[in-house]
């Protein structure tokens, strides 16, 4: 279809699946930290979702996608206008955007998203992609790869964590200068903290049915208010920032009665961002880190009281 001059709008989307296809069995494009702990208070390190470095890369690549389609309407508009091609029901409809798969409504819930994690180096590091490529004009092209095979997921063991609080205690959801300033800038809302079901205190947040974010105030912050002053300003600020920010002002709403699990992710991101801080490490060097650290499966499972005997013979039967 794309080899048609009506579809050929359509083929940055087809290179993008292949992008995808191509890097899905990178393990160096995943992310090694587990999200779950066990019983023990350990956190597997292995090969799982992509990387934040590889969800901010897709990011890059599917806003300069979506800025290339309003460039081509842009183009093929005034062509319409000055008679260069055909004035037809078809040239038309191309005139106007085909597609937009980055809409201020989905950026503010990537953003949420990725300002809880730990490699995330500063707050609202999905709207600084945007402006990126929105504001300053960047492009990040998708290249042509090829596929690599299918590989083992190897398990590099586990490593300890407690609950997210044996070397860098962390607060996750949790926010100072909200506790310090609603009362003032909130003054009509019921109570000053906010808690999870598991009790845990958190920046103010709303709940609805599922996860959810108001389309027309993404559109305003986003499109008004997040200028490059605002993003040099937002340079310094630690990405959890943001994921308060989203929720403190009712523009990120929760499931109800999830808090808690989205409080576990929070912790869990500010943990690993706090350990490389307090270890002087690079993502990398964290990386390299946990894998050194971790302890064996074997090791793991009699920390749990397995009998790791019975384990291997139980495998060996299935």
């Amino acid at each position: 279809m794309i080899e048609d001059e009506q579809y050929g709008h359509l083929r940055s989307l087809n290179d993008f699946r292949n992008y995808l296809l191509a890097i899905q069995w990178d393990m160096s494009r995943r992310e090694l930290v587990g999200r779950s702990l066990s019983d023990a208070g350990y956190t597997r390190i292995q090969a799982d979702t992509y990387s934040y470095l590889t969800r901010v890369d897709l990011l890059k690549k599917l806003c300069t996608i979506d800025a290339a389609e309003r460039d081509r309407a842009e183009a093929h508009s005034g062509a319409l206008a000055s008679g260069s091609i055909p004035d037809s029901e078809e040239n038309r409809v191309l005139c106007e955007p085909q597609f937009e798969f980055v809409t201020p409504q989905q950026l503010v819930a990537i953003d949420f998203f990725l300002s809880m994690h730990h490699y995330a180096p500063h707050a609202f590091p999905a709207l600084a992609v945007w402006h990126d490529v929105n504001v300053l004009g960047r492009r990040y092209p998708t290249p042509t790869l090829e596929p690599l095979p299918k590989t083992d997921i190897v398990l590099h063991g586990w490593y300890p964590v407690g609950q997210y609080d044996k070397e860098a205690p962390a607060t996750g959801l949790r926010s100072f200068d909200a506790e310090q300033w609603n009362p003032y800038r909130h003054q009509g809302r019921p109570g000053r903290y906010a808690r999870t079901t598991g009790g845990e205190q958190t920046v103010y947040f709303e709940e609805t049915s599922q996860f959810d974010v108001d389309a027309e105030a993404a559109c305003l912050f986003v499109t008004c208010t997040y200028d490059t002053a605002f993003m040099l300003n937002t340079q310094h600020r630690d990405a959890i920032d943001s994921a308060h920010f989203w929720l403190n002002e009712g523009i990120v709403k929760l499931p109800t009665g999830m808090a808690q699990r989205y409080q576990e992710m929070a912790k869990r991101g500010q943990y690993f961002s706090r350990l490389a801080q307090r270890l002087n490490l690079t993502p990398a060097e964290l990386d390299a880190h946990l894998i050194e650290n971790a302890i064996g499966d074997e090791a793991h499972q009699a920390l749990l009281g397995y009998d790791t005997t019975q384990l291997s013979l139980f495998a060996e039967a299935a």
